[in-house]
């Protein structure tokens, strides 16, 4: 057995009382919880294992911490990781108590613990079993967590734009631990991630709702007017946006990286279970579909009567909300240009109006194939086996690190496929927790040898 592996066994049952007490000190950045305990926590955390220097970085919004651990060198290496969590959501259909650490069947239950507050603390507690061992890390260390992922990290950038000249000013490397691993358990390096554009329409016909005996043909259904403007912005046969502009930046057959999804793990019967569908894609192409392709998906649509029964009224008002995940190099600035464009008229006569939610770009890092295999080198070790992913299908705040601290970025997730994240029941298999914990070790350990 490794010393470090040796370590971690030995000290676990202080590993997982740390876990317990984070997740276990709230942190709804939706339900805006006061997120003093939680910073104070992780204050704590870095100043007393990794006698790290830390700084609470106030911002428009919800603070963000730095910490910085002295090595031996002067290259410097950054991780990055967020502390507020989604709201617990509805109570029934938990099977645990969302805000209580509970282990059951091997995993970790608790809202958080796999996003993104788990993984968190497994960067920390690799970092320090090194330390432990070792006593000096062979180079400097920066974390940056914040407070404000769930919200989209909308304060992050200029949070680093006003960093990039003092507190980040070393950092050559950007590593984000966050998201989850393969679905078939295998970890991964991923070297991208799609990007999210998120917007809610609300259509107006009125000023109150009308019984339709009294204003049928006279007053137009809130929901039938959104209708008319969602088939002006989306093709429902053909299933192409018609946002002008919309595909400029998207990638080309040449730009896709088919020699690495064709290395990708693949189940068809596994993952259709997993997500609760009947059939997927072939291979090529589902990888095609999650990494390099726009989606526009109507995540909601709200008007009227929608209690039992039949209520006659004309809505005189219907809202939609849409999230579009990004891929290459598509502009936010440019869709909202096209969108506004497309509205224009709704929009003067007040007919419609635009609330954007969501304001992420996509990020891909084009890192040297030799930093590639120090990164798949480290996991492998750790884990047994890891996968290389060109794009990460979910959405992360990587643009800051590429576009204003002009790092390369490169994306670690440590929880497991199934966490639930933003659902019930959201766990952290022991197992993965404990992955973390040697992923972060050997990255100490390997990274610039």
């Amino acid at each position: 057995m490794s010393e470090e592996i040796e370590f971690i066994d030995r000290h676990y049952s202080e590993f997982e009382k740390l876990l317990t007490e984070f997740v276990e000190t709230r942190s709804v950045s939706n339900e805006d919880d006061d997120m003093t305990n939680c910073i104070n926590f992780l204050k704590r955390i870095f100043e007393r294992l990794l006698d790290a220097q830390v700084s609470v970085i106030e911002t428009a919004g919800l603070p963000s911490l730095v910490a910085q651990i002295k090595g031996t060198t002067d290259r410097t290496v950054l991780l990055y990781g967020h502390y507020d969590t989604m709201p617990g959501g509805d109570r029934s259909l938990w099977d645990t108590d969302p805000f209580k650490l509970i282990l059951k069947d091997g995993r970790y239950f608790g809202r958080g613990v796999g996003d993104n507050k788990g993984q968190l603390m497994a960067q920390i507690l690799g970092i320090y079993t090194y330390k432990q061992l070792h006593g000096e890390l062979p180079f400097n260390i920066t974390f940056l967590v914040e407070g404000e992922e769930e919200r989209g990290s909308v304060n992050l950038g200029s949070t680093v734009a006003k960093l990039r000249d003092s507190l980040l000013k070393q950092v050559e490397l950007a590593v984000v631990v966050d998201g989850s691993i393969n679905q078939d358990g295998e970890h991964v390096v991923r070297l991208g991630n799609r990007g999210l554009f998120g917007f809610e329409l609300t259509a107006h016909t009125g000023q109150n709702d009308n019984h339709s005996g009294n204003a049928g043909n006279i007053m137009t259904s809130a929901a039938i007017k959104l209708i008319e403007v969602l088939r002006r912005l989306y093709d429902f046969d053909t299933k192409k946006v018609l946002i002008p502009n919309f595909y400029q930046g998207v990638p080309i057959k040449n730009e896709i990286k088919l020699d690495l999804l064709d290395k990708l793990p693949y189940d068809k019967k596994q993952i259709c279970a997993q997500l609760g569908l009947s059939t997927i894609p072939d291979k090529i192409e589902f990888y095609e579909r999650l990494m390099y392709r726009p989606t526009f998906n109507i995540a909601g649509i709200e008007s009227g009567y929608t209690g039992k029964g039949l209520k006659t009224i004309i809505p005189h008002q219907a809202t939609v909300k849409i999230d579009c995940r990004l891929v290459g190099h598509q502009n936010i600035e440019t869709l909202k240009k096209g969108l506004e464009d497309v509205l224009a008229n709704e929009i003067q006569n007040k007919e419609v109006s635009i609330n954007y939610l969501g304001s992420i770009p996509p990020s891909t890092s084009d890192l040297s194939k030799s930093l590639i295999t120090t990164f798949t080198s480290i996991v492998e070790q750790a884990t047994g086996s890891v996968v290389v992913e060109p794009v990460m299908a979910g959405t992360v705040p990587n643009y800051v690190w590429t576009d204003i601290l002009k790092v390369p970025v490169v994306t670690i997730p440590y929880a497991n496929y199934d966490q639930h994240n933003h659902a019930p029941n959201e766990n952290m298999t022991k197992k993965d927790f404990v992955d973390g914990i040697r992923i972060s070790y050997e990255l100490a350990d390997r990274m610039f040898k």
